[in-house]
């Protein structure tokens, strides 16, 4: 677009100022005053900051080198919590979906994800889900693309948000996760 020539910026002319309007495919529209309307896009959520919940069976931070979290074999709903940073209030989750990989030969592992949020309330921080996906259940070598989509939850003042992961793999399985997408229209 910047490096058109032919390209004009569009200029709408209104009381109190010109709004100017940059369309580059569909992707932003920016408006004069700082503002700036995003359409759906997806963030991407590592494992930094993720912990083991309440029942064990995840290992983060392994003596290796690399940056994932694991379930190795013969463990039963196993809990890890990431945390969903980066929201602004007004903004509009639509959906999500975790990244990584089962290991299998043979043996069932299962995987839920479920995204929840927190609300400050004067009597406790309530807990509630959001959204989750469709139990991932294999016996074989997959990757792990389940998402969640259809979501319209908008981020309010007082909320925060995370994914609460739990995982169950037979013997001569495991699971290597990267982190997940979430995605989002801006406010």
């Amino acid at each position: 677009m910047a490096s058109d020539p032919t390209y004009q910026p569009k200029v709408h002319r209104r009381q109190g100022g010109d709004i100017l309007v940059v369309e580059s495919g569909g992707e932003i529209q920016v408006l004069a005053g700082g503002i700036v309307s995003r359409p759906s896009q997806q963030r991407l959520v590592s494992i930094a900051g993720a912990k083991v919940g309440g029942t064990a069976g995840w290992t983060l931070a392994a003596a290796d080198n690399v940056s994932l979290a694991t379930v190795a074999a013969s463990q039963t709903g196993s809990k890890l919590v990431i945390p969903i940073t980066g929201l602004k209030v007004g903004d509009t989750i639509t959906g999500f979906n975790v990244v990584g990989q089962i290991e299998s030969a043979g043996g069932t592992v299962t995987l839920d994800a479920d995204l929840r949020k927190h609300t400050a309330a004067a009597a406790d921080v309530s807990d509630a889900s959001v959204g989750s996906i469709t139990q991932i259940s294999v016996t074989a070598d997959a990757i792990v693309s389940a998402a969640k989509t259809g979501l319209t939850e908008v981020v309010a003042a007082g909320e925060s948000f995370y994914l609460l992961l739990t995982a169950t793999t037979a013997a001569t399985t495991d699971i290597a996760l990267q982190g997940a997408t979430i995605t989002v229209t801006e406010a």
